[in-house]
């Protein structure tokens, strides 16, 4: 792959886009083992598929964009956690 200004880029064999960065296979793998293949939220066993990546502290309240600051949720925590952030949003806009 080439970038706009022409620099050669190597992407990782997988990637997976979540929450405004790009996943690779590697940190995935590095956050699951972290969690013991557990959800973040409430600590059910994470199934292939279904499994979502975010970050703990979001990149635009200050989080980091390392993979120490990934974390595996299912799809049930992941739904609440992100509109408790909505919700969070919304109320410094008003």
């Amino acid at each position: 792959m080439v970038s706009e200004r022409g620099v050669q880029i190597t992407a990782p064999s997988k990637e997976v886009f979540a929450g405004g960065a790009y996943i690779t296979d590697e940190t995935m793998q590095a956050v699951l083992e972290r969690q013991c293949h557990r959800c973040a939220g409430c600590n059910a066993p994470l199934v292939a598929g279904s499994t979502h990546f975010d970050f703990r502290e979001p990149v635009i309240c200050g989080g980091a964009l390392t993979p120490g600051n990934f974390e595996a949720l299912c799809p049930f925590c992941h739904q609440n956690r992100m509109r408790r952030i909505r919700e969070r949003f919304a109320g410094r806009r008003k």
